[in-house]
Formats: C-alpha cells, structure tokens, sequence
C-alpha cells in the first residue's frame, strides 16, 4: 500500500509549522523561478539557522545556513538553483544554492542571502 506522504504528513505538518498567516497571503514567501513567474508557497517552513553537520574520518565540521523547507507538490516546475525566494517574516531575499529533495515529496532548499 503506497502512502500519500504530501497529503497526509507533509500538508498537515507545513500547515502547522510554515511561514506566515493561513489568512495573511502576503506573509507566505515569495517563491521566483529563474526565467518564470513568481508565486506564493502556502505551506513552506523557514530556518534561518538551520545547522548542518558534516563528518570526514574523525573530523566533523557544523554549519549555520538559512534553508527552507517545502512540498514539492506546489511547484509546476521544481525548484533549482539561482531561484529566488522573499521571506517577509525576515524581510530578506534569498537564492537557492542547493535543491535537497527526500523522495517524499519535500526537499529542503540551502539558501543564501543576496542583495537583488
């Protein structure tokens, strides 16, 4: 039996923990495509300080980076890097460095703020 992994944990979870007001459109974040139209993501999780721990034989090494957790399903096209997204919670605009995709339909964007 095949689970709905969008409908079923990742809608409710975002609904929860995502960026801005359900009633508030404009405090959900902007998200740019790079050649494309820009739109709002309803259900989007925001970290400005998400650390990401990497280790090498004995070595480990911690990072703090910006990164923005989204359903896949609300893309027509899925995101990329250069994309553009507006956070109005930070008031910060920021590209995508890197697309981190689960394979259950979120992926975590590595993001980096930018002076566009």
């Amino acid at each position: 039996m095949a689970i709905d992994w969008d409908s079923l944990v990742l809608g409710p979870v975002m609904g929860v923990f995502g960026e801005g007001e359900a009633s508030d459109q404009t405090s959900w974040p902007l998200y740019t495509p790079v050649g494309g139209a820009a739109f709002r993501l309803a259900d989007a999780v925001f970290d400005r300080f998400y650390a990401d721990v990497e280790t090498e034989g004995d070595s480990e090494v911690t990072t703090r980076k910006p990164v923005l957790g989204v359903r896949l399903a609300l893309f027509d096209v899925e995101p990329a890097q250069n994309d553009l997204v507006h956070i109005p919670s930070v008031g910060i605009t920021f590209v995508v460095k890197d697309v981190r995709p689960d394979g259950h339909g979120h992926a975590k964007l590595i993001l980096m703020a930018t002076a566009r």
